[in-house]
């Protein structure tokens, strides 16, 4: 059961990249490569920005 439900979420994904990919005018490989080497680590950067932030902002309010 678990099998077929992570096979079926693998072949959405694939599924995704490749319209993806399409749609940008890029191979397969190269969307694959934009999510993990680009957007992947942007957006982790980001959230930890974001958790820093509101650690920050916290801290603040604490001190009032």
């Amino acid at each position: 059961m678990i099998l077929r439900v992570g096979l079926a979420v693998y072949a959405a994904c694939v599924d995704f990249m490749l319209h993806a990919a399409s749609l940008l005018g890029i191979t397969y490989r190269d969307s694959n490569a934009l999510l993990l080497f680009v957007l992947w680590p942007a957006l982790t950067v980001g959230l930890a920005a974001l958790v820093v932030g509101q650690g920050v902002a916290l801290r603040r309010l604490q001190k009032r």
